[in-house]
């Protein structure tokens, strides 16, 4: 996703690459392997569904958990996509409850039904975790949600990312966030709040 004040060609399918220092500064923040600090266990069952790479770009959650000693099982919806398994409307799937981490840059117009249905994939003390604007959690429209999911974090990038490679000094115009659900929790009244 890409905050369209800066983005002059908006992209049909909603594909935007995300940068891996993003993602990579999100992981040295929580510690993969968990610490008493920030006890977020991303385990070794980890799902990104909508994982993206293209002929010119790999997926970038993959690639950076796998600095971190991680595979990842990739969906994508998009053909093209370097995805395990393309063609997945991820929407559509059943949950079963098997994964202890669902990862992901969703596409921002279905970015709500996305945490939903990662829930249902991930197991009984799973996280689910998202890249979003900042802004996400305002608007009428998303206030149910985040009165009855069980937000557990915000991770606050400092740094504006850009989202075109090909345009690497090309900022976006929003702060962004890694949202962490715990499916073990329910809703959180006070989530933690970290500036990373």
């Amino acid at each position: 996703m890409s905050s369209t004040a800066r983005v002059s060609d908006r992209n049909d399918d909603d594909y935007y690459v995300t940068p891996t220092w993003l993602i990579e500064q999100f992981l040295h923040a929580i510690d993969p392997f968990g610490t008493p600090v920030r006890p977020i266990m991303i385990g070794n069952r980890i799902l990104d569904p909508s994982a993206g790479g293209c002929e010119k770009y790999e997926m970038s959650y993959p690639k950076a958990l796998a600095k971190f000693g991680k595979k990842v099982d990739t969906w994508d919806i998009r053909a093209d996509s370097r995805a395990q398994h393309c063609e997945v409307d991820f929407l559509q799937t059943r949950g079963e409850g098997y994964y202890q981490t669902v990862i992901t840059n969703p596409p921002f117009s279905i970015a709500q039904e996305f945490v939903y249905k990662a829930l249902e994939h991930v197991c009984s003390d799973g996280y689910v975790i998202m890249l979003q604007r900042l802004n996400w959690l305002g608007t009428k429209k998303r206030l149910s949600m985040w009165t009855e999911l069980p937000l557990d974090s915000v991770f606050v990038h400092h740094k504006r990312p850009g989202f075109n490679p090909e345009k690497p000094n090309k900022t976006d115009s929003i702060e962004y966030a890694h949202f962490v659900f715990s499916k073990s929790k329910r809703r959180c009244v006070h989530p933690n709040l970290f500036v990373i």
